[in-house]
């Protein structure tokens, strides 16, 4: 899954990007996991947005690795203690 979230931000331009957090807002199947796509969209965005402002692109591997550690992190914070 991070490398398809790697590949699209790398192959898409912002305003794409967006729309594929849109359909997936709308494919859905459930609120929880609407509520869930919306957090990891936004934060798809967010490291777009961040990434276009800096002077040197990370590569498509390091943009994978980084997306692997934040799903990661993502999941032990979702889990009940």
């Amino acid at each position: 899954m991070a490398a398809q979230m790697a590949r699209l931000i790398v192959d898409s331009d912002l305003d794409e990007l967006r729309e594929v957090v849109k359909r997936w807002l709308a494919e859905a199947p459930t609120g929880n996991v609407r509520r869930q796509y919306e957090v990891f969209g936004a934060k798809l965005v967010e490291m777009k947005q961040a990434l276009a402002e800096q002077p040197i692109q990370p590569t498509r591997e390091e943009l994978e690795l980084a997306l692997t550690m934040m799903m990661k992190l993502a999941l032990q914070s979702d889990r009940p203690r």
